[in-house]
């Protein structure tokens, strides 16, 4: 129960939902681990996000090339988690 509650506590900070075509504008990494995508910015940061529908991505982190691992090592066991807390949002449409 425990990571569900600090899967909770991720909507609670900025985490803007993209469009897949905006997210893949840098695109790095999308098949190592299933719906976990990285991408770099002009900034020279890594982005990471979790693919949430075929159409949209949850951007959860950006981190310098420093500590880019261990941020996406972190988001990588947590993918199932966030996908399934978006599934069960319905949609503001």
């Amino acid at each position: 129960m425990g990571d569900l509650t600090h899967t909770k506590d991720v909507e609670k900070y900025e985490t803007p939902i993209m469009s897949m075509d905006e997210f893949k504008i840098g695109l790095l990494e999308k098949d190592r681990v299933p719906g976990l995508l990285i991408r770099s910015d002009e900034n020279g940061y890594y982005n990471i996000g979790i693919q949430i529908n075929d159409n949209e991505v949850i951007k959860v982190d950006s981190a310098l090339e420093d500590n880019a691992m261990s941020r996406i090592s972190y988001w990588s066991d947590k993918v199932e988690q966030i996908q399934q807390l978006y599934k069960t949002q319905a949609p503001d449409m």
